[in-house]
């Protein structure tokens, strides 16, 4: 009898360690944008990437949640859909959840089957990226399910009433953040100026303006803070490399979201077509000078340049490769060389760009 007793209390000690209290937990779920500023959950525009963030807890401060005891499932609702770019495992909380997502209902639900213990007063964060795919209105739904999956332990839930969320919705037409109703592109010289007027300007945080050298790739050259004014003014120098015969602008509007959008395109022929006039002094050059100077008269040397020096057979004397930063003239060393007329030939490396000058030796 003693032998039985004593079997019958080590069951129920072995029974009282198969089993544990806990509290899983959600908190109200919210929507955020992607650059998580607070959105208003019942105006999503179409289409827009949004985050999901369901706050996780377990509130119980001495056990934690075996693994396997329990899963979250979620409801996107009829209208929203997974970010074909987002990746589950990414998750914030996957060290501790195992997150997959399947069609089924009419709306995709996410699982999250808890894969290690969640320890105790554990507060967490799980975040998704979500869009707009339907115009209208649904609800996202949360569920923090004890289910006690062939598990050595079970979890008991001491409270059962914290342990759901949910979140109505409505997916509207997308908001143009800005109407461009005129843009105006003009030129002087080497500077284009480039006015714009809008209206609605609604969460605009900056307007980019972008030029094109090759009439199919824009790069920024300036910005303006948008202001909530009626109209823009920008002017630039073209640098370099844009100066080109044709080119293109446009305004480029970006709201808070990092959302953006086009103005219309303007293009702009002959930029910089005051050329600049390239020339060599003293000449004719006196015997007893070792080096001229050659010249612009507008504008500046950038680059590298190959500087080749000719007889008047046409026959190479020498030739030097110099590099050149914004440099309106450079020392030519032409010592050692025989009296006689010359032609001196700049080229600039991987451009077209030729001069040809004639210089005499005294």
């Amino acid at each position: 009898m003693k032998k039985i007793i004593f079997f019958l209390l080590l069951l129920s000690k072995v029974s009282a360690f198969s089993q544990v209290t806990a509290d899983p937990a959600l908190s109200p779920i919210k929507i955020t944008s992607k650059l998580n500023v607070i959105t208003n959950e019942l105006q999503l525009p179409l289409n827009d990437i949004v985050k999901l963030k369901i706050p996780i807890y377990n509130l119980n401060l001495g056990n934690q949640l075996p693994s396997g005891t329990c899963k979250i499932k979620i409801g996107l609702g009829s209208k929203m859909l997974l970010s074909p770019t987002f990746d589950l495992s990414t998750v914030n909380t996957s060290n501790y959840f195992h997150w997959t997502a399947l069609s089924s209902g009419g709306q995709v639900q996410i699982t999250g089957e808890l894969i290690a213990e969640l320890p105790p007063n554990f507060s967490d964060t799980a975040s998704f990226d979500l869009f707009g795919s339907i115009l209208g209105g649904s609800t996202i739904t949360t569920n923090f399910l004890v289910t006690n999956h062939n598990t050595p332990i079970t979890l008991s839930d001491e409270n059962g009433n914290n342990n759901t969320s949910s979140l109505f919705y409505f997916v509207v037409p997308a908001v143009v953040p800005v109407t461009f109703t005129a843009i105006r592109a003009t030129k002087k010289e080497c500077s284009i100026k480039v006015d714009f007027n809008i209206e609605n300007e609604i969460n605009v945080t900056r307007y980019e303006i972008e030029i094109s050298a090759d009439l199919n790739n824009f790069e920024k050259i300036g910005l303006l803070q948008a202001t909530n004014a009626n109209s823009y003014t920008y002017i630039f120098n073209v640098p370099e490399k844009h100066q080109v015969p044709t080119c293109l602008v446009r305004i480029k509007a970006i709201d808070f979201d990092g959302k953006f959008q086009y103005s219309e395109i303007r293009k702009l022929s002959a930029v910089c077509n005051t050329k600049s006039t390239v020339f060599l002094y003293p000449n004719p050059v006196p015997r007893n000078i070792r080096s001229v100077y050659i010249e612009k008269d507008n504008g500046a040397f950038n680059g590298t340049y190959t500087v080749s020096l000719f007889d008047f057979t046409g026959k190479q004397v020498q030739e030097n490769v110099i590099s050149l930063l914004n440099a309106t003239r450079f020392n030519y060393d032409i010592q050692g060389i025989a009296i006689g007329q010359y032609f001196i030939k700049i080229i600039k490396n991987g451009t077209e760009d030729l001069e040809v000058l004639k210089v005499i030796k005294l």
